[in-house]
């Protein structure tokens, strides 16, 4: 017999009658009132009675829709249950506790872990007198079962039947059987369970408890206590999402009585083969741990290994941090001298002295008394974009009009290229961004040399080529990256790098350091200056991306887990434990001026690099002209001297020829 969507292969075994039991009075209406009341849709029904009475168990499940299969245990003690493997339609099961081989099903479903919420159990006591608590505690005290667990127990006090409700906290975890009253049946009333609501409401305390957690630390320590996960502090070596979820448990370890028995590793992710270095998600597939008290990122690989609690705890997110580079050409701009910076001050005195040693020589070309304080006072006017006369009278022979034209310009040079510079820096620094590395690419083509935390996720993603557990998808600028940076890079100082001393290195500039905001925040609050605070920029590397708890796979406490998460959720803790350990940036207080980018003024310096190669051609043409004219002037007067001084030869010589002839 086949049902929609089940694995299990029914087959009805009617062997010859012998040793007739048949079943209680009533228990085929009780049973079918039972899984009607419980939702069921499907049963599994193993028998040792005849086939009349099996059929009018299965008439009477019929008349409620719900489907059958049934097997007689009667002679076969070697059988090993079918269970149905479906895990979204819970499926009845139905054991006559009449027959004698009830216990190697009882034992083979502990073995296959059916024992669950998704298996709804219904076991008949016997009828040889004894009470249920008797039959429970021969027949289920040696099963593995857990919290989930639910099986009732029915037992027939003459006019009703009386359900016991057993389970266990974790027999693993070395917790007794728990045997409570659930309720009666009768032909009257029907089914009255008196628990009623969501099973772990009346399962909510359990009774002290202890489950095998697994955390990550990532220098393990030497004494190890509980506290250091949940100090709201920072503590090297735990990660941020660590504490959030050791927030959240230790509440639901006050709220419902139990414990943990700590384990601590070194990683997240580890590989399930068992001789592999022992890890978070290896040691709950391998059945050691129950429960991690982190969380991790999770790929879909790696669900086959564990099962996830949801909502997911926080997010994970991580960065490169580094001061912005001074120099160099790429995807960044380069920076410029700072406003009020030294550099500025020196570079400003230098110019001033230039152009007063140039003033100072043309005023001496003009003959021009005390040119050097003139020179000083004229320049200091202009940059004060005021006007300086020294009211002295000048020969005639220079003309002082070039002059002054030179200091109108210088002037209004002056005037324009400061307004025009100090309108460029307001305008970027209120909306342009920081000059700072903004893609993967910006930092492949940097000269930073790239260090890590020494952390686990780190490790994996190093030493996994074509693993993209950053970007979280195919992203060949990961290995692009990984390739240049990493295993190409020339490197001066380890690529594993504590959180202190990496950020450190990234103090004193050239370095790019990768680690989580909150890791880095911690340190850098205590050791950045202002100043450093200001020129500090980042790169995401890893968007923040969801981290889950992680349990066994098929894990009893799954359920338990995802329930009391969300009322977590519901009523505020999760922000609340994320915001104590929330990830603030310490600000620059905006008192150090930032640099302005080269790119952002250069037009500014263009123009004025134009306008000083204009002033070279005029100056040129200038003295080229003025030398044409020179010699021009120079042949005009040797001509009018010739022409003047004839006529006076001729008559001195006239004279002197007659004075001679007197005296002769």
């Amino acid at each position: 017999m086949k049902h929609l969507g089940f694995l299990l292969v029914v087959t009805i075994t009617i062997s010859a009658v012998r040793n007739v039991i048949s079943l209680k009075p009533a228990a085929e209406r009780m049973a079918a009132d039972y899984f009607h009341f419980k939702n069921v849709k499907f049963v599994c029904y193993f028998s040792c009675e005849i086939q009349h009475y099996n059929m009018q168990l299965v008439r009477k499940l019929f008349e409620h829709d719900i489907r059958i299969s049934v097997k007689d245990i009667r002679e076969d003690t070697t059988y090993k249950p079918i269970f149905l493997t479906y895990r979204k339609v819970s499926v009845g099961v139905l054991l006559d506790g009449n027959c004698d081989n009830i216990i190697p099903i009882l034992n083979e479903a502990s073995r296959y872990k059916q024992f669950d919420a998704m298996h709804v159990w219904l076991v008949l006591s016997n009828e040889n007198g004894n009470n249920a608590l008797d039959f429970v505690n021969e027949h289920f005290c040696d099963l593995n079962l857990s919290v989930n667990a639910d099986i009732v127990v029915a037992d027939y006090r003459g006019t009703h039947y009386l359900f016991t409700d057993v389970y266990n906290f974790g027999r693993i975890q070395g917790n007794h059987l728990e045997r409570v009253s659930a309720g009666t049946w009768t032909e009257a009333s029907g089914v009255r369970l008196a628990v009623k609501g969501f099973q772990y409401y009346n399962r909510w305390d359990f009774h002290n408890l202890t489950l095998r957690a697994v955390s990550v630390i990532r220098d393990r320590p030497n004494t190890f206590y509980p506290e250091m996960l949940t100090d709201i502090q920072y503590t090297a070596g735990i990660s941020s999402m660590t504490k959030i979820v050791a927030q959240l448990l230790k509440l639901l370890m006050e709220q419902h009585n139990f414990r943990f028995n700590y384990t601590i590793v070194g990683r997240w992710i580890g590989e399930p083969a068992r001789n592999s270095t022992k890890a978070v998600t290896n040691t709950l597939f391998w059945g050691e741990q129950d429960i991690s008290c982190t969380c991790a990122r999770i790929f879909p690989k790696w669900l086959e290994w564990v099962d996830i609690f949801y909502p997911p705890a926080t997010n994970l997110e991580t960065k490169f941090y580094y001061l912005i580079p001074d120099k160099g050409v790429g995807d960044y701009e380069n920076r410029f001298l700072s406003p009020l910076s030294a550099g500025v001050w020196w570079g400003s005195f230098a110019a001033g002295i230039l152009c007063i040693l140039v003033l100072t020589v043309a005023s001496l070309f003009e003959s021009r008394p005390q040119a050097a304080i003139y020179a000083f006072f004229s320049v200091l006017a202009a940059i004060c974009q005021q006007a300086y006369d020294d009211f002295q009278t000048l020969e005639e022979r220079f003309s002082s009009q070039g002059r002054r034209v030179t200091l109108l310009v210088i002037g209004l040079t002056s005037m324009l290229l400061y307004n025009y510079y100090t309108s460029s820096v307001v305008s970027w620094l209120l909306n342009a961004a920081a000059p700072t590395i903004a893609t993967m690419d910006g930092l492949i083509n940097s000269d930073l040399q790239l260090i890590f935390e020494d952390i686990g996720y780190t490790r994996g993603w190093l030493d996994n080529p074509g693993f993209f557990y950053y970007s979280g998808y195919k992203n060949v600028k990961e290995d692009e990256l990984r390739e240049k940076k990493v295993t190409r890079a020339k490197r001066t100082v380890p690529l594993m790098q504590r959180v202190e001393d990496g950020i450190e290195l990234v103090r004193k500039g050239g370095f790019a350091y990768h680690t989580e905001p909150y890791t880095a925040n911690q340190v850098i609050s205590k050791t950045f200056e202002d100043r450093e605070l200001c020129a500090l920029g980042s790169l995401q590397m890893m968007a923040p991306a969801y981290v889950y708890i992680m349990a066994q796979k098929q894990s009893p406490y799954k359920e338990f887990f995802i329930w009391s998460l969300m009322r977590l959720f519901e009523r505020g803790h999760y922000t609340a434990s994320r915001a104590r350990v929330a990830a603030v940036t310490p600000a620059c207080s905006g008192s150090t001026p930032r640099a302005l980018a080269l790119g952002q003024a250069a037009p500014a310096f263009f123009l004025f690099f134009l306008l000083i190669l204009l002033a070279v051609f005029i100056l040129i043409i200038e003295i080229i002209w003025h030398r044409m004219e020179q010699k021009k002037q120079a042949a005009i007067n040797r001509s009018t001297y010739k022409k003047s001084i004839a006529p006076r030869r001729g008559r001195v010589i006239a004279n002197i020829t007659h004075r001679a002839t007197l005296r002769t």
